[in-house]
């Protein structure tokens, strides 16, 4: 026969076994939310990529453009060229839409000196949809594919002929820039961004 247990003690074995049980579901849930945590951290990280300054982005043109009528504050469309991955993950898309403003024109001139466009590009949207920042490789010029060569023929003349030969450089002029749908140029990563989703 059992003995009969008082009520008070009754409650407080009650109460314990009830506290027990309280903190066991907190601990439960604690750790489910910590795991929940840790898992979201990990998928924030998964889908996080860094893109370094001066990575390549090969552009294409999409229209011609001519130094003869070329000016400053003219708008200029080009493409991505080809998929631009780092550590197999494509963070610009094959296609994707680049303006370029034109902020200075230098005509072609005597002595074989060429025309030159400087051309500063808009950020390139990625596929995490956050904006990367470019700039031309060669510091923004994009010259005649002879940049130099009838300048340096007419310097060698002059050495040579002394004032006979740089006054007949007058009339060696330079190149023209003329840039048609489909011509390249490269530009790059302007500085180090994180991008993610």
């Amino acid at each position: 026969m059992r003995a009969a247990i008082p009520g008070s003690e009754l409650k407080r074995v009650t109460s314990r076994k009830a506290r027990i049980e309280m903190m066991r579901r907190i601990t439960l849930i604690g750790s489910a939310v910590a795991f929940a945590a840790i898992t979201a951290a990990a998928v924030c990280h998964a889908d996080t990529v860094f893109v370094p300054k001066g990575y390549d982005v090969p552009l294409v043109f999409d229209q011609t453009i001519s130094s003869k009528t070329a000016k400053a504050g003219d708008t200029v469309q080009l493409h991505v060229m080809r998929d631009v991955a780092i550590n197999g993950k494509t963070v610009i898309r094959h296609g994707a839409h680049v303006t370029a403003v034109i902020t200075d024109v230098e005509h072609r001139k005597h002595f074989g000196v060429n025309a030159k466009l400087k051309l500063a590009f808009e950020p390139v949207r990625s596929t995490f949809g956050k904006h990367i920042d470019l700039q031309p490789r060669s510091a923004g010029k994009y010259t005649g594919s002879r940049t130099d060569h009838a300048a340096e023929i007419s310097g060698g003349a002059a050495l040579l002929l002394g004032p006979v030969g740089l006054v007949g450089g007058i009339f060696v002029v330079g190149k023209n820039i003329t840039v048609k749908p489909g011509d390249h140029i490269l530009c790059e990563v302007s500085h180090d961004t994180t991008i993610g989703r």
